[in-house]
């Protein structure tokens, strides 16, 4: 009996399959590498604002954040890593626990650039990337 003649020329569906999954963890790996910082940065941040809104609402009294070079939260100092640069901004929570103002944070490091958008009523705060 004749079999019919197989092309031994190319690669095999599952070997193309086990090359796309080796190339996209590494992808995935290096790609989270290189945003890290700022991303851990940027959840310190959410984090703080988060805290420095209820400490407003439970403490009922205004409380004060301001971004530049350093993080000033209610008179207490954060320091920014190196590598990431943030706008300027400057804001507060009421004794309700109301944010002054609506707003866009825009933070990066030399990789990428992420957001943080400041939601006036509900007081949410929303992390993006860019």
């Amino acid at each position: 009996m004749d079999r019919p003649y197989l092309n031994k020329n190319g690669f095999t569906f599952m070997e193309m399959l086990i090359v796309l999954l080796i190339v996209s963890l590494l992808n995935f790996g290096l790609y989270t590498k290189m945003n890290t910082s700022l991303y851990v940065f940027m959840k310190q941040v959410q984090t703080l604002c988060i805290t420095a809104q209820e400490k407003a609402y439970v403490e009922n009294r205004k409380v004060s954040i301001d971004i530049n070079e350093k993080m000033v939260v209610d008179e207490k100092n954060y320091f920014m890593p190196k590598d990431v640069a943030c706008d300027s901004v400057s804001f507060y929570y009421n004794a309700k626990g109301n944010i002054s103002k609506a707003f866009t944070l825009y933070c990066q490091n030399s990789h990428t650039k992420m957001k943080l958008v400041f939601q006036l009523g509900s007081g949410r705060i929303r992390l993006e990337k860019v």
